[in-house]
């Protein structure tokens, strides 16, 4: 196969957020940090032309100097709606009163701020709004900050669903398809809560390497019937990033049951993203190599090396239908893989390779993970 064709634009800006609307429309923020005259803290609408390879800029929106940059973006699955974490000015987050989700109506064709809330009193400015997203049909918005705490919403009316939890080392959260539970990605443990009245319904804890080596939870994503959390090794010269992956049983889903497994990446993995249907998944790791894999198959399918700039990619987002692959960091670029035709899971030798690699992904690694029903507050 060769190599595919990636579009690159250059912003004025760092960018710490992407995400695709339900009209395909790329939303990219971020910035220099508040009070930065020289690299302003903004958001961007992209519109991508294929056929000239080039990325549009459709609509912009520049902070307050006294704000902070976009670290967290979100579209709304159904609305021209996108949701961002942005810190107030100093001031405000000295009184308690940092109104860091910001909600943004797209519909007039700018970025027209329509609310403000606080997701987390905390009064230190390093704090941020590391988690912005939505529920799959968009009634929920679920918010997490760097300090640990996480809150739900209910959408439009932005009411909290019940009282903010907090919990140490928060990585990262989603609200399952069904939209009855969210589960919280701490470094320690994947923590399954109701999402009617915050209740914690099962915890499991990261899994090792041979019964010894540590290893971190990074990242997670519900897709269709299925749960992926990604783990990384902390050992240093520890093979690299994998996945966990859990089929959800549709007359009881939870607690989860036993977990599959694979490594997809030779590197700690710093990012990933699924497709609408949930047969694709994406990743980006610390070496800046993008790569998709079939998860029918749980093997990768396309690989591109050195397509993520400078820094590695920290943010990615496939569109509704699986034709391009927005990727960001720190270097101020957005990229769009136009995604290839990828024969997925064909061919008789697609099951018995995926159990050889199964089979010696378990022998090498010796995964397992212990579920263990255990309150928060130890966490």
């Amino acid at each position: 196969m060769k190599r595919p064709t990636t579009i690159k634009k250059r912003l004025d800006f760092p960018v710490y957020g992407v995400e695709f609307g339900p009209d395909d429309l790329l939303v990219v923020g971020g910035g220099g940090g508040a009070n930065c005259p020289v690299l302003k803290n903004k958001m961007v609408q992209l519109q991508i032309d294929p056929k000239k390879r080039k990325l549009k800029e459709i609509m912009t929106v520049d902070l307050s100097l006294e704000d902070d940059c976009v670290m967290s973006v979100a579209a709304h699955p159904q609305l021209p709606l996108v949701a961002a974490g942005i810190n107030g000015s100093t001031d405000m987050i000295l009184k308690g009163d940092n109104q860091q989700c910001r909600l943004f109506d797209l519909g007039q064709g700018r970025f027209e701020a329509v609310q403000a809330t606080c997701t987390s009193t905390n009064r230190n400015p390093e704090e941020y709004q590391k988690i912005t997203r939505f529920s799959h049909t968009g009634k929920y918005l679920l918010t997490g900050t760097s300090d640990g705490s996480i809150s739900v919403w209910m959408m439009p009316e932005m009411k909290v669903v019940f009282p903010p939890l907090r919990f140490q080392h928060v990585q990262d959260a989603d609200v399952d398809p069904m939209e009855g539970h969210v589960v919280i990605t701490t470094s320690k443990a994947l923590i399954v809560l109701s999402i009617q009245d915050g209740t914690v319904n099962q915890v499991i804890e990261s899994p090792r390497l041979n019964r010894y080596t540590q290893c971190e939870y990074r990242s997670c994503r519900f897709a269709k019937d299925k749960f992926y959390a990604v783990v990384n090794p902390t050992a240093r010269g520890a093979p690299g990033g994998f996945l966990c992956v859990w089929t959800l049983k549709k007359k009881k889903p939870y607690p989860l049951g036993k977990a599959s497994t694979a490594r997809v990446s030779r590197k700690a993995i710093t990012t990933f993203c699924l497709s609408a249907k949930g047969d694709l998944l994406a990743y980006a790791s610390t070496d800046l190599t993008i790569g998709i894999v079939d998860t029918t198959t749980m093997r990768p399918v396309l690989q591109v090396t050195s397509s993520a700039g400078l820094f590695p990619v920290i943010s990615m987002s496939f569109d509704r239908s699986t034709k391009y692959l927005a990727s960001a960091g720190a270097d101020s670029s957005v990229r769009v893989l136009l995604v290839p035709d990828l024969k997925l899971g064909s061919g008789w030798w697609t099951p018995l390779y995926t159990f050889l690699d199964v089979l010696l992904v378990t022998l090498l690694l010796h995964i397992y993970i212990q579920m263990t029903e255990a309150s928060y507050y130890n966490l």
